[in-house]
């Protein structure tokens, strides 16, 4: 599968973009950077949108896609995400106040996208891949995700404090290539981590021992300011003798 990383920082700022990952040039995993990253040509190729969860690091760019790409796309966006961020998005954020609701736009039977329930430990397709929502631990309900397709298996933690349900699913996915998983913040910062429920990279190293299969681990979510201290705290880190990868040093990757 091939996978472009618009975005995959904790936070916006200059030189920063929130989380979202491209796959195959037609599936969003979260919506936090867009936009700025791909053409509209590129939007509308864009079929279906899996999240993660409802803080707006992750959601914050989905308005500016639908503003962009209205009445010119031929199916509508299919948008799939746990019950709690459904409600949190169509409440606060589609509620014709804050922006308008496009699922009812330009008429209430040809909307601009529509929703779709997941629920954890159930497979989802959009197109040649799978999706299936992982449980983690978050201050508001959020999901990671197993992707795979007939070549191998990704899986992504999304935002979350230390778990063991990514690490349950990753070491028993089939021909699993790589886990990206959250590191927010420094060392000197655990404090805060653990209140907001993300990782540093000493819980990252200690994560890592749960994982037993011999892959390549890529961390994300750099909060905004904190990036050359974390790719030094990250350096330190290794899986099966290989170091850990920041994500954000990369553009594109085929897993």
């Amino acid at each position: 599968m091939k996978l472009r990383i618009l975005g995959c920082d904790g936070g916006r700022g200059l030189g920063y973009n929130s989380t979202t990952l491209l796959f195959n040039d037609h599936v969003l995993l979260d919506a936090g950077t867009i936009q700025s990253e791909i053409t509209l040509e590129d939007a509308l190729k864009v079929t279906d949108i899996f999240l993660t969860h409802a803080h707006l690091d992750h959601l914050l760019d989905l308005p500016f896609l639908l503003d962009a790409t209205f009445e010119q796309r031929r199916q509508p966006l299919r948008i799939h995400a746990t019950k709690e961020t459904l409600d949190v998005m169509m409440t606060h954020i589609f509620n014709d106040q804050i922006w308008p609701n496009f699922s009812k736009l330009p008429t209430a039977d040809s909307g601009q996208f529509t929703l779709h329930e997941i629920k954890s430990g159930v497979s989802y397709k959009a197109g040649e891949l799978t999706f299936m929502p992982i449980d983690v631990d978050h201050t508001v309900p959020t999901v990671g995700y197993k992707i795979s397709d007939a070549n191998g298996s990704l899986v992504f933690s999304g935002d979350t404090c230390p778990v063991d349900s990514i690490w349950e699913v990753a070491n028993n996915a089939e021909n699993l290539e790589a886990v990206i998983v959250d590191l927010s913040f420094p060392i000197s910062e655990q404090h805060i981590a653990t209140l907001s429920k993300h990782m540093t990279a000493a819980d990252v190293e200690d994560q890592l021992k749960k994982l037993k299969v011999d892959c390549d681990v890529y961390v994300f979510h750099y909060k905004v300011g904190l990036a050359s201290i974390l790719e030094g705290q990250t350096k330190k880190i290794m899986h099966f003798g290989k170091p850990v990868k920041t994500l954000r040093k990369y553009k594109e990757l085929i897993i």
